[in-house]
């Protein structure tokens, strides 16, 4: 019975020594881990120091500039104080990145970038004159000949039944005023209608012709038509700004805003020539989540920066970029604090736990040393037993 009492105890002390060899090898595993998680998070820190972001500079009115971190809102939508204009393009498709209401004012006034601008400053109905004719409206003339034409937002149709582009109300009643008096702008009419009604000019050509002879419309005279777009146009005999009894939409400025309506009309004509324009979705537009999604689309090389100067777009980048563009790119602080503070939280996780596995395993090690300190006892128990047993059989 003792050597049987002493196998079992035997066997007992084998089976709780594999179970706490097990527990050490699993608790090394777990260090193994930890010291994963650790390297894991030391990148993500070192990532969090070669962070950047994009920024652009404002004008603070007083001589001096700032920079704010750019976001769609902060770099692609009207803001006096922005010291350039920008615009984002879409590597893939080569479309402009515009809002929602960009794009919808777009839709229902691409033929004109003039008309654009001033929709887009909300003067989508301040066009024309309400019905005042025979045929239901204004004779608003220059049958040019090219373009598409509506009933809406002041165009009218051909009577001869053809798709022409024709003034609005407002426009030709400008044009008129002036017409005799000023040569750029009769010289340039001139040689629209003389573009347009020749049968060896191209398209092209005329389309050139007609952007002159606006150009040249808008230039001259931009505040003044300004001026008859600002009239209450409810009232057909509302027509003329100097009157006395002249009624204003106060909605919009008495001065003519030449800045943001030049902003607008630069915007249609980079629509215009990336072939049209699509929607960025509304949660990237501003704030934190917007400056890194324009980090990454640009960074990725998913989107292009524009800038317009001296009449003109062109591509740019942070890394080109000159005092021209006042664009930067500077180190994410904000990202960076966020990256310490995890860093060291998580580190001290992390080393508890380490600490804690080290406890343990110095426990296991004393119970381990335990177990094969009685396991060596009893078997030298069972060897004695044995010799005592048997050895009279030797």
């Amino acid at each position: 019975m003792g050597m049987a009492a002493s196998q079992a105890r035997l066997l007992t002390l084998t089976s709780r020594l594999h179970d706490v060899e097990y527990k050490a090898q699993n608790i090394e595993s777990q260090k193994v881990a930890l010291a994963t998680q650790k390297d894991e998070l030391y990148q993500n820190y070192c990532d969090a120091l070669d962070a950047k972001k994009i920024q652009v500079a404002y004008n603070n009115g007083d001589g001096t500039r700032s920079f704010v971190d750019a976001t769609f809102s902060t770099m692609c939508t009207f803001n006096e104080y922005r010291m350039a204009q920008y615009a984002l393009t879409d590597s893939k498709t080569g479309k402009v990145i515009v809002d929602s209401h960009t794009a919808e004012v777009y839709e229902n006034f691409n033929t004109d970038k003039y008309t654009f601008a001033f929709a887009m400053m909300g003067m989508d109905y301040d066009f024309g004159w309400p019905v005042d004719s025979d045929n239901g409206r204004f004779n608003m003339g220059m049958e040019v000949g090219i373009g598409v034409c509506t009933e809406d937002y002041g165009y009218g149709t051909a009577q001869n039944g053809s798709n022409n582009l024709f003034m609005t109300d407002v426009e030709k009643i400008v044009f008129d005023n002036h017409y005799n008096e000023n040569d750029k702008l009769k010289k340039a009419y001139d040689n629209l209608t003389e573009t347009c009604n020749s049968s060896e000019t191209t398209m092209t050509e005329q389309r050139d012709a007609l952007e002159n002879f606006r150009d040249v419309l808008y230039y001259e005279y931009g505040s003044e038509i300004y001026k008859y777009m600002r009239l209450n146009k409810q009232d057909s005999t509302n027509t003329d700004p100097d009157s006395a009894t002249a009624e204003f939409n106060d909605e919009f400025p008495e001065e003519f805003p030449q800045e943001e309506f030049n902003y607008y009309a630069n915007l249609f004509e980079k629509i215009q020539a990336a072939g049209g324009c699509q929607e960025i979705d509304p949660q990237y537009e501003s704030g934190e989540e917007g400056n890194q999604w324009l980090n990454n689309m640009v960074s990725s090389g998913r989107v292009t920066i524009d800038v317009y100067n001296n009449k003109e777009w062109l591509e740019t980048s942070v890394a080109t970029s000159t005092n021209v563009n006042y664009l930067q790119e500077v180190q994410d602080e904000t990202d960076l604090k966020k990256a310490e503070a995890e860093y060291e939280y998580q580190l001290g996780v992390i080393n508890d736990k380490d600490s804690k596995y080290d406890r343990d395993l110095s426990k296991l090690e004393t119970e381990r040393s335990a177990i094969t300190t009685a396991m060596d006892s009893i078997k030298q128990v069972r060897n004695d037993n044995v010799e005592r047993t048997f050895g009279i059989f030797s």
